[in-house]
């Protein structure tokens, strides 16, 4: 079964990110702890931009960034582990580990200057890493729909369950999760994908990787003192946390996706890439 998900994880990311003249590279490496790691690689130039996805989230989700932004730059989008194509037993799976992971496809891809990009519960895991790893080539940081624990706590999102689900409960829950994060069609393959790479870890596990161990003061100094520039590209549900971030950290700026949901780099494709252009240029 676990080879079958696997053979099946491969063909629809193959799937999703098939279209384009040069697809990305698959790359493997062994995590310090022994865990066996996967990233996609495509493009080459002096920045290299490091993409982080969110809980449970294959690489390829990343599939209309690493198309049109790797034309002028290089771009790496992590498999965090238990997700995708990288593995890991329940108990390797604390954010510590995860943060350090990071560090250690910096290591190992030998990036220089770098741009970290985390979205959803990687905008957590980017924040902690430029607390604990931050290197002096990191010119700038995204962070995309989520929260950076400011202004009043979010709601959780409606549907999320208050108790432990079993794998029947599980699966379902992913297909709803997954589908709502899109204000429209994603393409063909992308479903499936997302849901092949997010029921690939015990539930109990997958689960307590949003446990994160840090209170949300955390993450609001640490997007507050860092010393580069900071992109929060969000949508509606988070604008009032935009607001106190432009206030209060002058390398700041921001964008609110009215129209996208909360994969807002698919929804709205074009917008987010050339934004993020624009944003990337201010560097230079």
């Amino acid at each position: 079964m676990k080879i079958a998900r696997r053979l099946l994880l491969i063909a629809l990311l193959v799937t999703a990110t098939g279209l384009r003249a040069g697809p990305p590279i698959d790359r493997f490496f062994t995590a310090s702890d022994g865990v066996k790691l996967h990233y996609l690689e495509a493009g080459s130039g002096e920045m290299t931009l490091v993409f982080i996805p969110g809980w449970l989230m294959p690489a390829g989700i990343f599939d209309k960034q690493i198309e049109e932004l790797s034309r002028a730059h290089r771009v790496i989008v992590l498999d965090p582990r238990g997700q995708g194509l990288s593995k890991a037993p329940p108990h390797k799976l604390d954010a510590i580990s995860r943060v350090r992971d990071i560090d250690e496809l910096l290591t190992q891809a030998q990036v220089r200057d770098h741009v970290l990009i985390g979205w959803s519960l990687g905008v957590m895991e980017v924040l902690e890493y430029s607390v604990r790893h931050q290197r002096d080539t990191l010119r700038a940081m995204v962070l995309i729909d989520n929260s950076i624990g400011m202004g009043r706590p979010p709601v959780s999102a409606p549907g999320k369950p208050q108790r432990p689900l079993q794998p029947e409960e599980f699966r379902a829950y992913v297909k709803r999760f997954a589908a709502g994060m899109f204000k429209t069609p994603p393409p063909t393959g992308w479903l499936e994908a997302i849901e092949a790479s997010a029921t690939q870890l015990p539930p109990k596990a997958a689960w307590a990787l949003l446990n994160k161990p840090y209170h949300r003061d955390f993450y609001k100094k640490a997007a507050l003192q860092a010393q580069l520039p900071i992109w929060y590209a969000v949508t509606p549900r988070f604008e009032e946390q935009s607001v106190e971030l432009l206030q209060n950290q002058p390398r700041a700026s921001a964008t609110v996706f009215e129209q996208a949901g909360h994969a807002l780099f698919a929804d709205s494709a074009d917008r987010f890439n050339q934004s993020l252009q624009k944003f990337l240029e201010r560097l230079r």
